[in-house]
């Protein structure tokens, strides 16, 4: 037998190729492919809507202003209840230093007596015709002046409707030029939104808004409403044009003051190539897409994006009708990654979606 004599750097080269072949079975690992669903991008309809916020008003609102600075003696309705028209709201003092009603009531009574006895001499023939005209038209003017002198101590609603707000007490002076009670007709209520030119376009009288009121007396929240007035012209310091909204309110579930969110249509667009919102994401403010290869490989896509809404995002350019775009499993790839389809979701009709403004 052959004595075999190894030397160290015989040795040392033969660990070296053991190492070696060791590394490249490590290297010889299969690659995983990453499980990813996928939706392809077709063409469909979107309509946009965009929500406005507003303060619900009656439907038709007077305020109650005082013509006389005058102490108010009386106030015979209560804030919430209901008034009719011509009914006194808020009582001032007959005998104030401003008021003339003293003074027109005992002219108008005095007149009043006159007339009544010119009426009967003339009926006799005791006066002349011209005589009696001169006798009416003193008391006629007495009379107007009396009811004018009554309106300015007995502060009247000038509709039927609600007392939504009563800002006096008795005892206090009613100032001159600020409201003193608001009454509202709240058997519809108005909303006044505010809409920029694009969005107004859209907008007509008669289409239908979804009014949300979240402190409603009842389960749901949603109420319908309908466009009543649209601006002929935009505000000119805001560029905004006036939109006001009716809604129904026979139950009386909704009040005055209330806060209010119309979700209306400001845009339809057609036949336009879109893929599900979730599958665009941004990188350093540019849109990307994740579509999948013929080689079952994730490739990085730049993309154009138009309107979206939370469901769907309108592709202006970077996809092809048909291209899949990966959902589910996005976060997890990168460019060039395997993936294999666990399921293709059929992209559904994003319309009537609802856009924030």
């Amino acid at each position: 037998m052959k004595k075999i004599n190894l030397t160290l750097p015989t040795l040392a080269l033969a660990a070296i190729l053991l190492v070696s072949c060791g590394a490249k079975k490590k290297e010889l690992v299969v690659e995983k492919p990453i499980a990813v669903t996928v939706a392809a991008a077709a063409r469909n309809n979107i309509t946009l809507s965009k929500t406005y916020t507003g303060t619900l008003e009656g439907f038709k609102q007077a305020k109650i202003y005082s013509s006389i600075p005058e102490a108010v003696v009386g106030l015979p309705v209560s804030e919430g209840s209901s008034v009719d028209a011509g009914q006194p709201i808020v009582l001032l003092d007959k005998n104030g230093p401003t008021s003339q009603y003293k003074q027109a009531e005992a002219m108008y009574l005095d007149a009043k007596d006159n007339f009544e006895k010119m009426g009967n001499l003339f009926q006799q023939g005791a006066i002349s015709e011209q005589t009696y005209n001169g006798v009416k038209t003193n008391f006629e003017v007495a009379r107007a002046n009396y009811t004018a002198a009554k309106q300015q101590v007995e502060l009247t609603s000038p509709i039927s409707g609600i007392l939504t707000d009563l800002s006096v007490n008795i005892g206090q002076y009613a100032p001159m030029g600020v409201p003193l009670a608001t009454v509202a007709q709240t058997d519809k209520m108005r909303l006044t939104i505010y809409i920029d030119a694009r969005g107004a376009s859209y907008i007509k009288n008669g289409q239908r808004a979804i009014v949300t009121i979240d402190a409603a007396k009842t389960s749901s929240s949603d109420f319908e409403g309908t466009v009543t007035e649209v601006a002929k012209s935009a505000d000119p310091d805001t560029r905004l044009f006036r939109v006001e909204i009716q809604i129904n309110n026979s139950e009386r579930l909704l009040s005055p003051g209330m806060y209010a969110r119309a979700t209306i249509t400001v845009s339809e667009l057609n036949d336009v190539l879109t893929v599900p919102r979730e599958a665009v994401y941004m990188v350093e403010g540019i849109s990307k897409v994740y579509i999948l290869s013929a080689d079952n490989r994730a490739r990085e896509r730049t993309i154009t994006v138009g309107e979206e809404t939370p469901e769907a995002a309108q592709i202006i350019s970077g996809l092809s009708q048909g291209e899949n775009v990966i959902l589910l499993g996005r976060s997890e790839v990168e460019d060039g990654s395997l993936v294999k389809v666990t399921g293709n979701i059929e992209m559904s009709q994003p319309s009537d979606s609802l856009k924030e403004s």
